[in-house]
C-alpha cells in the first residue's frame, strides 16, 4: 500500500500507538489526521472549557512528537467522516486506520467511514478488544 490515513480519535499519542504502527507497517506514506468532530465538540461535554483546553494541549503534544519523527498532524474541523473522506481523496490514500472504540457514537462513525473508505479498525485502547465484553445493561 502506498498511502494511508491514520485518524486519531481518542488515542492521542505517538509512543506505542498500535493504530499508527499498523498503518506504518502497511503503507509507505501515512497522514496523521485529527478532525475536531462537531458531533462531539458541540455537545455540552465537548464544549466544556477544561476539556477543550486538554484537547488543544494533547493535540499540540502529538504534533510536536510527530514533527520530531518527521511528520505533522493534519487538524481539521467539521464532520469527521466528510473531512476524512476529503483527506483520503486528496491523497489518493488506499485505507484509513482508526482505533477501535465502543461508544454508540464511535461505532456509528466507523460504520459510516467503512461505507466510504477501506477502514482498518485496530484494537489499541482496551485490554480486551472493543465490544467483546459488555454488561447486559449497557452498550459499553
Amino acid at each position: 500500500m502506498k498511502t494511508a490515513v491514520v485518524l486519531f480519535t481518542r488515542d492521542l499519542r505517538l509512543h506505542d500507538n498500535p493504530t499508527l504502527h499498523a498503518a506504518l507497517d502497511e503503507a509507505e506514506t501515512v497522514l496523521p489526521l485529527f478532525v475536531s468532530d462537531e458531533g462531539i465538540t458541540d455537545t455540552r461535554y465537548g464544549s466544556a472549557a477544561n476539556r477543550r483546553a486538554f484537547l488543544v494541549e494533547s493535540l499540540a503534544d502529538l504534533d510536536v512528537s510527530l514533527r520530531t519523527a518527521g511528520a505533522a498532524l493534519d487538524v481539521r474541523r467539521g464532520e469527521v467522516v466528510a473531512e476524512t473522506v476529503k483527506a483520503v481523496r486528496r491523497l489518493k490514500a488506499e485505507a484509513v486506520f482508526v482505533s477501535a472504540d465502543v461508544s454508540p457514537y464511535a461505532r456509528a462513525r466507523e460504520e459510516r467511514l467503512a461505507r466510504e473508505v477501506d477502514l482498518r479498525v485496530v484494537d489499541s485502547s482496551f485490554v480486551v478488544p472493543a465490544g467483546e465484553v459488555a454488561p447486559a445493561s449497557s452498550t459499553h
